[in-house]
């Protein structure tokens, strides 16, 4: 299969990083800054293009990774390919919605992807929703395969659930990292040093996620495990709970989810 990429900043550098390491996929880029191409020529062996309408005619399936608000530009780019419309287009946009896209394209084969940013390391989420894919079955399973080269990913039916997905998956790093930096800053109050802090916490966040995925353990059963009766992680647990992490986090994910839906 020949898959070409319109863009290449960082996360569509890190899944052309990914799909060409772990796949035998001719792949194509074209990005207007030449700097970013050459790179990936020289390291990943992909071909360069000149033109978005080079990639389209070229290729077969084409990543559009690409800033939301050039989108529209881009598709008018290659709605003036005569063979646009055989193409099958995956769009890793944020916010940008599928009627986007058919409202300049037309009905065309399209996958509308919300990845994050672990993808840049390998360890992502990709969450996929098909439109007017009903009849490329094997071309479906071959991309859902794509997804997982760079981390796990799902498939859902329902459009509404890419801009849901978005609290859950494409946030929430940044609610992770304050987390990390709180518990950071815990660590340097207790005497250690700013660097060792971040190692720590970063690793046991890591650690812990990583055993959970690795057990299918429930994250309750993993907590009870750690508190032991009148201890000091259950004091500290205690003081989260009277604190409203739990609430805290459910609201924040609810105001980002409104905010993806255009309601705030």
């Amino acid at each position: 299969m020949k898959i070409g990429f319109i863009g290449s900043g960082n996360m569509g550098g890190a899944i052309i990083k990914a799909v060409a390491g772990k796949s035998s996929h001719d792949l194509y880029v074209y990005d207007k800054d030449q700097g970013k191409v050459n790179a990936l020529v020289t390291g990943c062996g992909i071909k360069a293009t000149q033109s978005i309408a080079a990639v389209v005619i070229e290729c077969d399936v084409i990543f559009i990774c690409v800033k939301p608000n050039v989108i529209s530009t881009v598709l008018e780019a290659i709605k003036n390919v005569s063979c646009y419309a055989d193409k099958t287009y995956v769009s890793i946009a944020a916010g940008v919605k599928v009627n986007v896209f058919t409202d300049i394209l037309g009905s065309v084969h399209l996958v509308r992807t919300m990845p994050n940013l672990p993808a840049m390391v390998g360890e992502g989420f990709t969450v996929a929703y098909f439109h007017n894919m009903e009849d490329k079955i094997s071309l479906k399973d071959e991309l859902m395969s794509l997804f997982k080269m760079f981390g796990k990913a799902i498939c859902v039916d329902s459009e509404k659930y890419v801009d849901k997905c978005i609290s859950v998956t494409s946030s929430s790093p940044a609610y992770i990292c304050m987390v990390i930096e709180a518990m950071a800053d815990g660590a340097v109050r207790a005497g250690f040093s700013r660097k060792d802090a971040y190692e720590m916490v970063a690793q046991t966040v890591y650690g812990t996620a990583k055993y959970l995925l690795d057990t299918g353990m429930h994250p309750a059963q993993l907590k009870d495990a750690v508190c032991s009766p009148a201890g000091t992680t259950i004091e500290a647990v205690a003081s989260l709970e009277e604190d409203g992490l739990r609430a805290a986090l459910i609201k924040a994910m609810e105001r980002c989810e409104k905010k993806a839906e255009g309601k705030i």
